[in-house]
């Protein structure tokens, strides 16, 4: 696949967007940093997966606490990602922004990307997965659709067609799901005997 960027709308990275082939050639339960494009799988640099061990048992912070003991009560939540197509070819495909999950339409770039740093290091950690293959069927994202993030993405897009060497004039929701795994569980069990 031939991708090629012109800058990042919505300032995200301007990262790769992972194929269905991609997602089939990789477990959904193997921890991928979607936003990076970096694979951290149990086999990697220390062998047998001690390093997501020692990641799993540091200590969680006030936000990522927060966010498993909201998994706890509801262990699927909606989850986005803003794509960026082009109708100049199939093959462009760059994702702008992920992982995106929203407390509220409203809420700006700073709460999303903040959001989304808790997202990645709980998935880094193996609490939860981000799934982008795997949308809630009875999810709510008219939310995601109607946010004020979402309409400034698709105004930017708008406003870079003007430039006649911008590939990337499709912006796309792409909807996925958060779901909390077994070692969230126990995160969270651990939490509730301390309490």
């Amino acid at each position: 696949m031939n991708h090629n960027h012109k800058g990042g709308c919505c300032h995200g990275s301007g990262s790769h967007h992972h194929t269905e082939q991609d997602h089939q050639d990789h477990d959904h339960h193997d921890h991928h940093d979607h936003d990076e494009h970096n694979h951290a799988h149990g086999h990697g640099c220390c062998g047998g997966g001690c390093c997501a061990s020692r990641k799993s048992a540091a200590p969680l912070s006030a936000e990522e606490t927060e966010f498993l003991i909201q998994l706890a009560q509801t262990p699927y939540l909606p989850l986005t990602r803003f794509v960026l197509k082009s109708t100049k070819s199939n093959h462009f495909e760059s994702v702008a922004l992920a992982p995106v999950h929203l407390k509220d339409k409203t809420d700006s770039m700073e709460v999303v990307k903040s959001t989304g740093a808790v997202l990645k290091s709980l998935e880094e950690r193996g609490f939860l997965t981000l799934d982008y293959e795997e949308p809630l069927e009875n999810g709510n994202y008219s939310e995601y659709e109607n946010s004020d993030l979402y309409a400034y993405f698709k105004e930017t897009v708008a406003q870079a067609e003007n430039h006649d060497d911008y590939l990337y004039d499709i912006p796309e929701l792409e909807l996925g799901s958060i779901a909390l795994t077994y070692s969230g569980q126990q995160a969270i069990i651990k939490m509730d005997q301390k309490a």
